[in-house]
């Protein structure tokens, strides 16, 4: 037996080693293989707070300033979302209906599904 570090570039590449082991859901699996880091600035400390509670719900991570998390009153802080690119569409999902988290939501979103290494099929160059 031998175990070795792959590194996993893009959601292509995750999707091509999965299926090379012979499993199956390659594609849903191939997106939890694939880690990205978004920083967000200018964020309210509540808001900040309420996302770091779902990205915490959902077994990832998010960095905000001592100040927004102890609810120091007007706090301002840069964030930064950490997760695999499943975990920040989970955050995405919950948070679906949440008015005041929308235009959060919607960066996130478009740092995420804009990233190359969320991209599912490979581009030949």
């Amino acid at each position: 037996m031998q175990a070795e570090k792959i590194v996993l570039k893009s959601v292509a590449d995750a999707v091509a080693a999965i299926n090379a082991v012979g499993s199956t859901n390659s594609e849903l699996m191939a997106t939890r293989a694939i880690h990205i880091n978004v920083l967000i600035r200018g964020v309210p400390g509540a808001e900040a707070r309420a996302l770091k509670k779902a990205y915490n719900d959902v077994g990832a991570e998010a960095a905000i300033s001592h100040e927004a998390y102890y609810e120091k009153n007007g706090a301002i802080t840069d964030m930064i979302a950490m997760g695999s690119i499943y975990q920040h569409r989970e955050v995405r999902r919950v948070l679906a209906d949440t008015v005041a988290l929308r235009p959060l939501i919607s960066a996130l979103e478009a740092a995420v599904e804009n990233a190359p290494e969320a991209r599912s099929v490979r581009c030949e160059e």
